[in-house]
């Protein structure tokens, strides 16, 4: 019923409309979408303009959060060639495409908290670890997490053999847990999917937080994977602390 590993799958400005930026390649923006009233699906819609062709495009995932796995025939892909296309309309085709599972799941009445967000506009901040708390208060924080983000070398995929880079998939472990140090390994990737084999660089971006009715909280890693041309996109890896 699932298919599609997304330990390799995402964030405006507020998470609400962050421009593309541009490093050498382009680094798509993400808005989330929201969590299922149970936490176990998570969705987020991923766009940008690639670089070079100017060719807008808008991508929206649907995830597990039990195993991390794409939802059956989900994600749902748009890209525009034609001479009047633009980001708004790449947008708004991709989510009416998606519309039907954002219903189903009821994704828009559970949106979870942003509960962290470090991009790589934000100069100075770290790359590797991110630290938060799941209720938004003012004063001290409290309980905080942290996750931090490792890289290690991987096979090197066949349709990645012309990168002149090494490619690299990566590790995550959650090393601060309610305010104690943790050792859990949150998730740890040997290989990519089809749509980040070529990663070669990693950055840890973002955390997400929801707490379902009754259950347990799931928590949202969002790593942004860069390929050789330094075009960056979004991962979203469930975290169960």
């Amino acid at each position: 019923m699932m298919k599609g590993l997304v330990i390799g799958g995402m964030l405006a400005a507020a998470f609400a409309g962050l421009p593309a930026m541009s490093l050498a390649g382009d680094i798509a923006s993400v808005q989330p979408i929201g969590f299922s009233a149970d936490g176990k699906v998570f969705a987020f819609q991923e766009f940008g303009i690639e670089e070079g062709g100017n060719v807008p495009y808008s991508e929206t995932y649907f995830i597990d959060t039990e195993n991390g796995h794409y939802l059956e025939g989900t994600p749902f892909r748009t890209e525009l060639t034609e001479k009047d296309a633009n980001l708004s309309k790449a947008r708004r085709q991709n989510l009416t495409a998606a519309r039907s599972q954002m219903d189903k799941y009821d994704l828009l009445t559970n949106p979870g908290l942003i509960a962290a967000f470090n991009p790589p506009t934000e100069l100075g901040s770290p790359a590797k670890t991110i630290r938060y708390t799941t209720l938004a208060t003012d004063g001290p924080p409290k309980a905080p997490y942290t996750l931090s983000l490792g890289e290690m070398p991987v096979p090197t995929p066949k349709g990645c053999a012309a990168v002149d880079k090494r490619v690299i998939g990566f590790s995550l472990q959650m090393i601060e847990k309610e305010g104690a140090p943790n050792r859990q390994a949150a998730r740890q990737a040997t290989a990519v999917p089809a749509e980040r084999s070529c990663s070669v660089e990693y950055r840890i971006g973002g955390a997400m937080v929801y707490q379902p009715e009754g259950g347990n909280p799931v928590h949202i890693a969002l790593v942004l994977a860069f390929d050789a041309s330094r075009n960056g996109r979004w991962i979203a890896v469930p975290v169960h602390p």
